[in-house]
């Protein structure tokens, strides 16, 4: 492919994708449950895989390495096996290190051998061009390589933090150039995101997906009780001897501690138990964050894994004074690793040390389906009850339905990859009236009462909203931060209702120029530089990816007015 290196990396585990890399660009990256439909969809992702590479107009041939994130990977059979004891509980069981290591390195070879056959058959490709990488060198490599501030002669601080991954749930690596040297790691039965998921499940929750949820009712406890709710966890995880891993403080395993948890939470009250267990994951975080950079000097951060999804540790983390700066993968979930696993293998191949290319500056990673639009079009002008109209300057349009107190659906251009939406699949509204929260749940959303919505920012007007003094810049909401409190009226529907946080995404004219343009009409309109934003889904949906999802979550929905690309949608 004219001397092109092409390397596609596979996550085939929990919210699995692929993501395609060429000559160090992140070119494209999906996730199987926006083709799926399927929320988190597992397994090996087929769909994704064949839309990334068309994506880069690339066919299998040309690609150099196809790259599995992590090296050992349940059955996804085993994996539904697992998920059994959350409604049925497992008794106590020690952390065990007499695991039956015989069985373990045979499934580990059964599923190595189906996952490079399972490649082979759908690519058309040799078993030597398969690879594997390991889980937490993958959640690193995802945030080294894509952070904004890394040359090659500069030494950064990795830290990786999730459930577990090949019997792994925390690493600490000193990085320079290519050269990563890990120098800590923590067994998976000591794990911090395991004890929140087991609580996320205690409280009636989905573990592995609500989580945010928690986190979110957590403002909303009393800090005396808090406290004392966190004392359980602190009695089942603490930080290592050496101050840079986790160990447990009992013979029970994070595993297992499910109903040791159940037991010391009988009778206390939700919004409390979700105040301890942030509480608790907030001061842990803090702890290890400075023993490292104690310990290797270094202060500039860059962090993977899932629980570094969490907004409000992470807010706390970076407000450390011994932090100089800090970057945080976005969307550093499991659905990062496709994207580490990538990365890594070009910069081993290629020898390469210019980092800038991989530097992500918008996630806008999707295919924009842009041969949707017609048909869906036709469709729309063919329903009665729809009206359908082809603006002049659609970023105008939008702005003034947005300024005269309309909610917007948008579906237009590439559509984003992780978690947030941040402004091409979103429904938008202005962020200064409270109301609009009841009416987007009304509407679409169904959220519980407790959860906040999230605003986007054009960039010239932050500092009217909120201090950076880090200059972290959020651009993929990666970060809460306190608003300043003579703006918090103005953000009423789109900050913390308890606390007054904002998980904020700014928008540069680089990034977005689109919705950087909508933001700013709006701004010139209202005076308002900040709007709401919120994912474009059905409740329990993943986020829509083209305009035929759209159209159909439009038509369900309550939502009145959808823009696509070229044509705006609105009900009488």
């Amino acid at each position: 492919m004219n001397g092109r290196k092409c390397f596609l990396g596979i996550h085939d585990g929990h919210n699995c994708g692929a993501a395609l890399i060429i000559d160090g660009v992140v070119v494209a990256a999906v996730n199987e449950e926006r083709l799926s439909r399927k929320k988190n969809d597992s397994g090996y992702p087929r769909q994704a895989i064949e839309d990334v590479l068309k994506i880069g107009h690339i066919s299998p041939k040309d690609l150099n390495e196809v790259i599995f994130a992590s090296n050992f990977m349940h059955t996804k059979a085993h994996l539904e096996d697992i998920s059994r004891w959350y409604p049925v509980g497992l008794k106590e069981q020690k952390a065990d290190s007499s695991r039956p290591k015989e069985y373990a390195k045979q499934l580990f070879d059964i599923r190595r051998k189906a996952r490079i056959k399972e490649s082979i058959n759908h690519l058309g490709i040799k078993s030597d061009v398969v690879s594997f990488v390991e889980h937490h060198l993958a959640h690193l490599t995802a945030a080294y390589y894509t952070a904004p501030n890394l040359t090659p002669e500069k030494k950064i601080l990795g830290l990786t933090c999730d459930g577990a991954g090949d019997n792994l749930c925390a690493t600490v690596s000193v990085c320079e150039g290519r050269k990563i040297e890990r120098i800590s790691k923590t067994d998976r039965h000591a794990s911090l995101g395991k004890i929140y998921s087991r609580v996320t499940y205690l409280m009636g929750m989905t573990p592995w997906e609500h989580e945010y949820k928690v986190m979110g009712l957590a403002p909303y406890s009393d800090k005396k009780y808090a406290e004392i709710a966190a004392e359980p966890l602190r009695r089942l995880l603490g930080i290592s001897d050496d101050g840079l891993g986790f160990q447990l403080n009992s013979e029970i395993s994070t595993n297992y501690c499910y109903e040791t948890l159940r037991d010391e939470y009988e009778r206390q009250r939700f919004d409390n138990i979700a105040g301890g267990v942030q509480l608790f994951t907030e001061e842990l975080l803090v702890r290890w964050v400075k023993n490292c950079i104690e310990h290797t000097g270094i202060k500039d951060l860059v962090c993977g894994g899932g629980v570094f999804m969490n907004v409000k540790a992470n807010m706390q983390i970076a407000s450390l004074p011994e932090v100089n700066s800090i970057y945080i993968m976005p969307s550093a979930g499991d659905e990062s690793l496709s994207i580490g696993a990538a990365l890594d293998a070009y910069y081993k191949r290629t020898q390469e040390n210019n980092f800038s290319k991989s530097v992500i500056n918008n996630l806008y990673l999707g295919s924009d389906k842009a041969e949707e639009e017609q048909s869906v079009i036709l469709e729309a002008k063919s329903k009665p009850g729809l009206n359908v109209s082809e603006p002049k300057n659609m970023n105008e349009a939008i702005a003034d339905l947005l300024s005269n107190g309309e909610i917007v659906a948008v579906c237009r251009g590439r559509m984003e990859w992780g978690a947030r939406a941040l402004g091409n699949r979103s429904i938008l509204s202005a962020a200064n009236d409270f109301r609009r929260i009841n009416e987007i749940n009304n509407m679409i959303k169904m959220r519980d009462f407790w959860m906040p919505f999230a605003p986007s920012i054009i960039k010239e007007k932050a500092s009217r909203y909120f201090e950076d003094p880090k200059a972290i810049e959020p651009k993929f909401m990666t970060f809460a931060f306190s608003t300043l409190a003579e703006c918090q009226k103005d953000l009423a529907a789109a900050s913390h209702p308890k606390d007054y946080t904002i998980r904020p995404q700014i928008v540069t004219k680089d990034s977005n120029p689109d919705y950087h343009s909508i933001i700013s009409k709006y701004y010139d309109i209202t005076g308002h530089g900040a709007i709401l934003n919120t994912s474009f889904n059905l409740h329990g949906e993943p986020i829509v990816y083209g305009a035929k999802d759209a159209f159909r979550v439009f038509v369900l929905s309550g939502l009145r007015h959808l823009a696509l690309n070229n044509y705006i949608i609105s009900k009488d």
